[in-house]
Formats: C-alpha cells, structure tokens, sequence
C-alpha cells in the first residue's frame, strides 16, 4: 500500500524543513504539500521528527569467538536494529578454519536470509595469499562487496602483519575498495599484559592499563603511514582516542585517504567502569579510554574528522562474559548497541548541543552511505531513493533497560541511561516494519545489497 506521510519535519544532511513525502512502491515519489492520495495510508508525523533510515556499518552477528557464539543473530540482531530505526547494517564476514574469504561470504549471506532490515556484507582478511587475493578480486569486482577488514593486533589470531596490509592498501587502490583496519599493536600490547600478569595484577580493573592509548595511536600511524605511501583507502574502526584522531586528521590534510570511525561506547562511557563489580561486562577491544578522549571524538564529530559512527555490536551474553570476571587474560571482547544507537547519539549529542540534527544524519546516514556505495539509494530523503525512514519522537524520555530492548544479549551497558528521543516507526523500501513497540514485518524482508 502507498504511504502519505502528513506534519512532520524532515532532517537531513543539509536542511531542515516541514513537509509531507508520498511513498509510491518502495520509493518516495513525492515531497512537498501533498493532497490526500487515494488507496493510501495516511501516517500522521505531527510533532515528529522524519530521518533518513539510520545505517550501522559495523555489526558482529552470529561472530563466533573465544569458543562461544553472539547472542543475537541475524534475526533478533535486526529485529532489534529495527526498534532503534536502523535499516540497514553491514556485518562483517569472518573466515572461519579452513574457509576462504568468498566461502564466508557465502555463509553470511545465508545467516542472513532471516533479516527485518536491508544489509551487506564486509569480508575480513586474515591471510594474504593467491587464494585471498583471488577472492579480494572477485569480491570487489564482480559480487558487490568493496570493503574489507584488516586485524593489525595478532593478538585474536587475525593479525595481519605490515608488510601484507602494505599489499593489501595497493589492491584497495586498483579496485577501488576500502580497507577496513582494527588498529592496536601487538607488541606494545603484549609487553603491558607481560607486565601485569608478572606482578599477578590480572584484575579487570587493570584492563585498560594493558591496552592504553598509546597501543592505538601507535598502530594508527603505522597504518596511515602505509597509507600514505601505497596510496590506499584507509578506514579506521572503533576509534577510541583524541591522538588517533589528531593523527588521521594531520594525515587528511596531506591527502592520505583514511576515515575514522567511532562508537557510542567511546562517546559516552570511559575506563572507569572496569572499576566496577560487573567490569568485565565493558570489556571490548579496543579499550574504553579517558574522558578526555570522549570529549575530543564529541569534538571530532562536530568538526567532520570523526566521519562515522557504528556500534561495534558484538552481543555475547551475560554469562559468557562472567566466565571472565576475576582475569582480564579471559575476557570476552564486546558490546551490544545496534538498538541503542540513534537515541543515544540524539540525546546526548544534540540534546547536549554537543553535535547538530544535521551532522546527526550526517554521521549515521549519508557519510555511511556515500563511503561504502549505498547513495544515492540509502542514507538521504530524496525522490527516487528507497523509502527507509525513521520517525523519531524528540520528546520522548526514558530509561534505558535491556528487558525492554530486542537483542537476546540479557544486559546493556547502557543501563538505566536516560534518554531523551525515541524512534517510534521505522519503515524499509516504504514498508513500515516497526511501529510504536510492535514489529510489523517478518525476518527475511531485509535484502542484500551489492555496493
């Protein structure tokens, strides 16, 4: 059925303005001062707030790692994506033994058959061989994936060491792809760790103090300085300090291509909470850092150096974490957010005049979209793209609590924040799939997209 959406006030990335947008199939058709529309459903946005569909490029459902396996699937992973107005993510495809880079892909996509919203795919390498290399080719030329994950620490058996991530930046620059790099240090990382467990500190309070800025800033360096000189496309994941911004912001300015991404844990919490009974339960990686470095990313963000924000969402369960309580060496790296995302980043950031309603969009729409091949069909409010939108009360309050979140995780580590701004209906491909707390779309509605 088409849709005509009456009285609200559209937010994108360039303006602001009351208008109505007719939906017509799966694209919006009309946006002006519309007339009623026969055989159309009316929705009345009166008071609301209209974003364009909110875009998570980093998810984690389905990872499996440290022998157990995320909480949330494709399924509840985008049921709850959904509920936060999220239409579309991008997951990460991890090769699992013995697999090739194009057989995970493969495998993802089936997982992924049971999604609510609209999704693609990165695929990590883990090794740079014929076999990679042929795979890297046939991914971005022909099968629609243009981004691909690079784990600079050995640390989680993925490294990938400095002379194949060299060779890997020179291939991004001949097929045009993005390479995606987790950007610790092995070394400095493994020397704090050695230094601890010798003087038997493995608490979780000392956690942070095993992987502090400095491992980061470091790796962020090296991978920008092998940028530089292969001329490749660099985006930085889950940054988390004020020196690795500083640092890929000097490097823009010297016409190195590199991006930087950022978390809603790295803006709103620090390494304080591994001080905590249930610290183990913040454990991600990278670490959470200072509230120094929270306030240089708001800072980022409002200049334009922090271009993304995604959540990193990797749901191990609440029990899976406890296995680690008492051994930093044990944890289980990870957080969920998916659901979480929009109003977190609306209640603090522009509730807090910290960032605009336009660089909102900006960082959760069309940057996303416009960096991994989605725009103009995702990540803008435009005649002619897909009808994916998020109708947002800005009044709303409330309470963070994850029984009443979607994802199968059983905890949040945003517990009991309040909030202010809530998503009331999201809609994909002008199908409205979540409606004030119900779901009105099956799983497998969501479709794979080629960038």
């Amino acid at each position: 059925m088409d849709l005509l959406i009456k009285n609200g006030t559209i937010i994108t990335a360039d303006k602001i303005f009351n208008a109505d947008i007719f939906i017509s199939g799966e694209k919006i058709s009309k946006i002006g001062k519309i007339q009623f529309q026969k055989n159309c459903k009316i929705i009345d946005a009166r008071n609301k707030y209209i974003f364009p569909g909110v875009i998570d490029a980093h998810t984690h459902f389905g990872l499996e790692a440290y022998g157990s396996r995320t909480s949330d699937d494709f399924s509840s992973g985008t049921k709850s994506a959904a509920a936060g107005g999220v239409t579309t993510v991008i997951n990460y495809a991890i090769p699992q033994k013995n697999e090739t880079m194009f057989e995970s892909v493969i495998r993802c996509r089936k997982k992924a058959e049971k999604s609510y919203i609209d999704y693609s795919l990165h695929s990590q390498i883990i090794n740079w061989n014929n076999q990679s290399q042929s795979d890297f080719k046939k991914l971005a030329t022909g099968y629609g994936i243009k981004s691909f994950k690079v784990f600079m620490p050995k640390t989680e058996g993925w490294g990938v060491g400095d002379y194949d991530l060299l060779k890997i930046l020179e291939a991004s620059k001949r097929f045009s792809a993005i390479i995606e790099v987790h950007a610790e240090s092995s070394p400095l990382i493994d020397g704090f760790v050695k230094s601890f467990v010798d003087r038997k500190k493995t608490a979780v309070s000392n956690f942070y103090y095993t992987r502090p800025n400095i491992a980061e800033e470091e790796a962020v360096n090296r991978a920008v300085f092998l940028a530089e000189k292969s001329g490749g496309n660099l985006y930085v994941v889950h940054t988390t300090t004020a020196g690795a911004v500083k640092i890929a912001a000097e490097a823009k300015k010297r016409g190195v291509s590199v991006i930087i991404e950022t978390c809603p844990q790295y803006l709103v919490l620090n390494k304080n909470v591994y001080e905590k009974k249930d610290g183990y339960l913040f454990a991600t990686c990278p670490t959470l850092k200072l509230p120094s470095d929270n306030k240089a990313l708001w800072e980022g963000l409002k200049t334009g150096t922090v271009k993304t924000v995604a959540t990193d969402h990797c749901a191990f369960s609440k029990k899976d974490k406890q296995k680690a309580k008492n051994d930093f060496r044990n944890l289980r790296f990870g957080m969920p957010g998916v659901e979480t995302l929009f109003p977190i980043l609306f209640s603090e950031g522009v509730v807090k005049k910290r960032i605009t309603l336009k660089k909102l969009v900006q960082v959760t729409s069309q940057n996303p979209a416009k960096i991994f091949g989605l725009y103009p069909k995702k990540g803008c409010i435009k005649i002619g793209c897909d009808a994916d939108l998020t109708i947002f009360d800005p009044k709303m309050k409330w309470r963070i609590d994850y029984r009443k979140l979607n994802t199968n995780c059983g905890w949040s580590p945003y517990q009991n924040m309040k909030i202010t701004g809530k998503t009331v209906m999201t809609m994909l491909r002008g199908k409205i799939i979540y409606d004030n707390g119900k779901f009105t779309s099956d799983s497998g509605y969501g479709k794979f997209l080629k960038r």
